[in-house]
């Protein structure tokens, strides 16, 4: 059945609104939490805004139905966009339709889902079990405001454990994604005058011997696999990856100091920190005899996400979609984090992830239409109640 024309037109309605505000990563989203948390109030439901990364960086959680009641269902999505960037056809902070999709910057990751989830809470009715919305700050910078969230659960209000994270997943169910964990690399040497050589010590040298233990270590861990390998069909195996290297001010002056920045994507039922202590230790190996100090930072752990396949959330969506196989994907989100609350969650929405980021995003119409209805049924199912 069909969606009623209205309730598409109310999501479209909606995105249209909430994409005209600026809600790049590491800048205010007061005035779009401002817009979903004043129509949720109008419906009645009851609204938290909690602190996130930073000052007007929020994060909101609101529930309609019976808070305290066992069951129901959560629904997650984050505010901030990633920046605009350019070779857009038409102006990405305004929805604009055609060949069947809405364009714009966060249609489909996911101000397009946060549009839908905001009006079925607001369309919920009658319920018998909580149905709870999950809006986070700065996910597009490492899922930093669900991060705040864990770290302050003793100030949230009870949540549905069965969890949907609305990230594009072109309506498949994902139940397991990697981690994502950042680290930085520093090598001390002593700056000098690089026509006397010796005057110095060359902080990149140090970098080289870094850069080859990170290069045996990647090469390591791609022949590593785990009970969870065979659900990531193109990267079986954890992924280490230095992506920038920073040295060096003047022709001039040796570097005293090089840096580099690596990113570990670890499998679910992996150690991240076992495995970073084994980079660790062959780095350490690599600058046995430096004549200078070393050092290595951790800049953000963006956790894997584990859902157990029999779980009371994994199981109805891939039965709405039909799905058999278990799907996991290199790609981080906020579920990680939600796991850390206690939530099982999966991802599944609509859009496509390659669409995500790039200029002229886009969501089809049809992706949102199916949604919502995928989600009215999970909300049926678990919530129960008369439904507007």
């Amino acid at each position: 059945m069909a969606e009623p024309l209205d309730a598409l037109a109310a999501d479209r309605s909606l995105l249209r609104e909430l994409m005209a505000i600026d809600t790049t990563s590491g800048q205010s989203c007061s005035p779009a939490l401002d817009i979903v948390g004043n129509l949720l109030e109008g419906a009645g439901c009851e609204v938290w805004r909690l602190p996130g990364a930073g000052r007007d960086r929020d994060n909101l959680i609101a529930i309609a139905g019976p808070v305290d009641e066992p069951g129901g269902l959560s629904l997650s999505g984050h505010i901030d966009t990633v920046p605009v960037g350019d070779g857009w056809s038409s102006d990405p902070h305004m929805l604009s339709e055609r060949d069947g999709r809405w364009y714009g910057r966060g249609s489909c990751d996911m101000t397009g889902f946060v549009a839908l989830a905001t009006n079925l809470l607001c369309e919920a009715g009658e319920l018998d079990r909580p149905l709870a919305l999950i809006l986070t700050s700065d996910e597009e910078l490492g899922s930093i405001g669900a991060s705040v969230l864990a770290e302050h659960r003793q100030q949230l209000p009870p949540l549905p454990q069965a969890c949907v994270v609305g990230e594009p997943t072109s309506l498949r169910v994902v139940r397991l994604h990697k981690g994502h964990l950042k680290f930085t690399v520093t090598v001390k040497g002593a700056a000098g005058h690089t026509g006397t050589p010796r005057s110095g010590v060359n902080a990149i040298d140090g970098m080289c011997l870094v850069l080859g233990a990170i290069e045996e270590q990647r090469l390591r861990l791609e022949q590593m696999r785990s009970g969870e390998s065979s659900a990531f069909d193109q990267v079986p195996f954890p992924v280490l990856t230095p992506v920038r290297v920073r040295a060096g001010a003047a022709w001039n002056v040796i570097p005293g100091e090089a840096v580099v920045d690596c990113g570990l994507r670890v499998l679910p039922d992996q150690d991240a920190a076992m495995l970073l202590d084994e980079v660790r230790g062959s780095i350490d190996s690599a600058l046995g005899h430096w004549p200078s100090e070393w050092s290595l930072e951790i800049d953000n752990d963006n956790p894997p996400m584990c859902t157990p396949r029999d779980s009371e959330i994994d199981v109805p969506c891939r039965s709405l979609v039909d799905q058999q196989q278990d799907i996991g994907v290199s790609y981080c989100s906020d579920g990680g984090h939600l796991g850390r609350l206690g939530l099982d969650c999966v991802l599944f929405g609509p859009g496509d992830i390659a669409v995500a980021h790039q200029s002229d995003e886009y969501v089809p119409i049809a992706d949102m239409e199916m949604a919502r209805q995928h989600m009215k049924r999970l909300v049926q199912a678990r919530c129960g109640g008369r439904h507007e």
